[in-house]
């Protein structure tokens, strides 16, 4: 008989729908916990979060390992207009003009070169290094204007792994870039 008031109990009136999930924000990952391998990443982030990214499902990708020349003009990135040969595992998204990208650097990285690549990112031309959410330690947000419209970019030091993702075109917002890195962090968390 008391299942039998408990069953009606739960199933009477409306049914309400659970609320929808919402992103976590970089400053609740508990990054500093987190320690991601150094491995070629790009297969193990899930389709579904890189479409969140872009907007859409991804039109082109590619990536990139250890030692490969890499064209670093491309839409939304900043350097050489010569090929550069890399010390990074990385891969890149684009769907229309909106480029997701992210990279680690192939070998170990200290606090000391991770500072440094910080004090970097602060002297890029066209770019602004505002105080950003903790993304690793040290870590660092970057937001440039392009000729492809603005870049976002959240980098940050994971252990001995340096991290990088970014999000460039025309209307990126912060938060999506934001939620962008962060799935790379627990992609990348699942996958050691």
């Amino acid at each position: 008989m008391l299942a039998l008031l408990l069953a009606a109990a739960c199933s009477s009136g409306s049914p309400e729908s659970a609320p929808e999930p919402s992103p976590t924000p970089i400053s609740d990952l508990g990054t500093a916990s987190v320690e991601l391998p150094r491995i070629a990443f790009c297969s193990v982030v899930p389709k579904a979060d890189v479409a969140a990214a872009l907007g859409g499902p991804a039109q082109d990708g590619a990536s990139w390992g250890n030692g490969d020349e890499l064209d670093l003009t491309a839409p939304g990135a900043s350097g050489s207009a010569t090929p550069q040969v890399v010390q990074e595992l990385g891969c890149a998204w684009t769907r229309g003009e909106v480029t997701a990208r992210a990279w680690v650097f192939a070998r170990p990285v200290t606090p000391a070169l991770a500072r440094g690549v910080v004090r970097q990112a602060g002297r890029e031309r066209g770019c602004e290094t505002p105080q950003g959410p903790g993304f690793g330690s040290p870590s660092l947000l970057q937001e440039c204007e392009t000729d492809a419209g603005r870049r976002v970019r959240h980098a940050g030091l994971f252990g001995q792994t340096w991290l990088t993702c970014e999000l460039a075109g025309p209307e990126v917002e912060d938060e999506r870039a934001e939620q962008w890195c962060v799935t790379l962090v627990n992609s990348l968390d699942t996958a050691s």
